[in-house]
């Protein structure tokens, strides 16, 4: 699987929650047709970097989007706009955010989604009883002591 800098995959992400995917993206990038992503709400800015990056890293681009990825890393703040933009996730009624964690309430094919995307940096830790089924913080193996 291809590992991408976060700000790559939460625009791949953008784009496929804005209903530009597949083939279709692809096209997309290769013209760098921002008006076919202009309906998605991010900076014209950040989309000429992300063509910018697509230029160079062509084929980790389009694997990404054909076969899917995984981020090199991710930090809380990109966790949060993952889950934002890939679930209509809101806080308080599908998450809370703290310093370093994140409580989230899941389906399974939603967790295995993230997992698939973060597979060692963030651990998921299943609550029994409580509202929020997930308990997401950072790996103990992450950790440098």
């Amino acid at each position: 699987m291809v590992k991408l800098p976060m700000p790559v995959g939460l625009l791949i992400e953008a784009a496929v929650a804005g209903g530009v995917d597949g083939d279709l993206l692809i096209d997309v990038i290769r013209n760098k047709n921002m008006k076919a992503l202009n309906h998605i709400g991010k900076e014209e800015t950040s989309w000429l970097n992300f063509f910018q990056y697509a230029d160079e890293n062509w084929g980790n681009v389009v694997q990404a989007i054909q076969t899917g990825y995984s981020f090199k890393f991710i930090t809380i703040r990109g966790l949060l706009n993952l889950i934002q933009t890939r679930f209509a996730f809101k806080e308080n009624e599908d998450f809370i955010l703290g310093d370093s964690w994140m409580a989230l309430n899941l389906t399974q094919s939603q967790l295995e989604f993230l997992i698939s995307r973060i597979p060692n940096q963030w651990e998921f830790v299943k609550q029994e009883k409580d509202h929020y089924n997930y308990l997401a913080v950072l790996s103990h193996s992450q950790l440098k002591v």
